[in-house]
């Protein structure tokens, strides 16, 4: 080719690149790239011009609402390279036990703090190598790297599994070395600790949603399943000359599984159970048994006399150890230690409707290494489709599971 001809091609060429460039750029931009935030200087809107809804999405009409239509597997970010309160890189003790989406305040009176977790965005939590974790993390708008949420201190000590109180946005979380319950603030500030005698290894937590018991003359209730024991106890906050207290009771138990029961929990306003409806119902996973037990009227019911009624049990569970309700169809989606998978089932019909191995590290049953899934999440893209981001232990990191 001669040299000119050349040269108009080249030139041709970088300003049809230069075109298509400008032409994508609105592709990129989200038009709610806000977050008012004091969690350092690397936190900012451009982490959230880059969020989960710039994923690919299908379109309205054809919603992938099942594990089966997901095709897309992703790492959000590190749990344990993160930013710090400063906005520098920081190592933590990582080993992410668990991640729940930040839910949207439906108490209208409360007042939202600047630097506070934005409905949609990820809390992780760290439990630590030695079960001494003392970190939150926070993913903005879904997407990494990482942020230390709240302000660590020796009195954090194994942060296993959250659940946040939708009336106030406090993110309430289970201190599983130190026998009690963290509260933390919406901007990730210690608020107060729950302590009581019943909490022997604290693992899963749920909270009730805010319905009231008029028997206690509580405003809402948090459930709490102890490793050490089985035992599953309601916490009911009472409000006392306008302060919050709490009254812990148990109200079941489960069977231990070896020296500890790793039990997450769920709560649900209404669900169906075998073709059954049912309203109140506390799930709660037992690894003994490989099944999910639930509990109907769980706010009122003082104490229950059996181990509640079997809403699954058997394949493909193999150590169930987190749980999250399918937004799209109240399916439950279920991840197992023993095998690394992510299952889906509907109690409902009592039906099978997927399962998917999401890290192939296999798993040694006698010591436990390789186990990676411990906590499970869900929600919806900007297309309305299904999106799973879950914890996985092998990697420190959270993955997204999408479309």
């Amino acid at each position: 080719m001669p040299k000119r001809h050349f040269r108009t091609a080249i030139i041709a060429a970088s300003i049809l690149s230069l075109v298509l460039a400008i032409a994508a750029i609105p592709l990129f931009i989200l038009p709610d790239a806000t977050h008012a935030t004091t969690l350092g200087a690397a936190h900012t809107n451009a982490s959230r011009a880059t969020s989960f809804s710039a994923q690919p999405q299908k379109q309205a009409q054809n919603l992938i609402s099942t594990i089966n239509g997901l095709t897309h597997m992703s790492i959000v970010g590190s749990t344990q390279f993160i930013l710090d309160k400063k906005g520098h890189t920081a190592s933590v003790d990582a080993n992410p036990y668990d991640v729940q989406m930040v839910p949207p305040i439906t108490n209208k009176l409360a007042t939202v703090q600047a630097g506070s977790a934005q409905s949609g965005d990820l809390v992780a939590t760290n439990i630590g190598g030695t079960d001494t974790g003392n970190t939150l993390v926070l993913f903005p708008a879904r997407v990494g790297p990482g942020h230390q949420f709240n302000t660590t201190h020796a009195a954090f000590s194994g942060l296993a599994k959250e659940a946040f109180n939708t009336e106030t946005g406090t993110d309430w979380v289970t201190n599983f070395s130190k026998n009690n319950v963290e509260i933390f603030n919406p901007t990730g500030s210690f608020l107060t600790t729950v302590n009581s005698k019943l909490f022997q290894k604290p693992w899963g937590i749920a909270f009730n949603g805010g319905q009231k018991n008029p028997a206690a003359k509580s405003t809402g209730s948090f459930f709490v399943a102890n490793a050490a024991n089985a035992a599953i106890d309601r916490i009911d906050i009472i409000p006392v000359n306008g302060n919050a207290t709490f009254k812990v009771t148990q109200i079941a138990q489960l069977a231990k599984n070896g020296n500890e029961a790793k039990i997450s929990l769920l709560w649900a306003p209404t669900l169906m159970i075998n073709n059954k409806q049912y309203t109140d119902v506390l799930l709660a996973l037992d690894p003994a048994k490989n099944r999910v037990a639930a509990f109907a009227n769980s706010t009122t019911t003082a104490q229950f006399t059996n181990q509640g009624m079997t809403a699954f049990q058997g394949k493909p569970l193999n150590n169930p150890g987190g749980i999250a309700l399918n937004p799209l169809n109240n399916d439950l989606l279920i991840v197992n230690l023993n095998d690394n998978n992510l299952v889906e089932l509907n109690i409902g019909t009592n039906t099978v409707v997927g399962s998917r191995l999401v890290d192939n590290v296999p798993v040694d049953l006698q010591s436990g290494n390789g186990s990676a899934l411990f906590g499970v999440t869900a929600g919806k893209d900007n297309g309305g489709n299904l999106v799973v981001y879950f914890t996985d232990d092998n990697t420190n990191t959270i993955n997204m599971l999408g479309v």
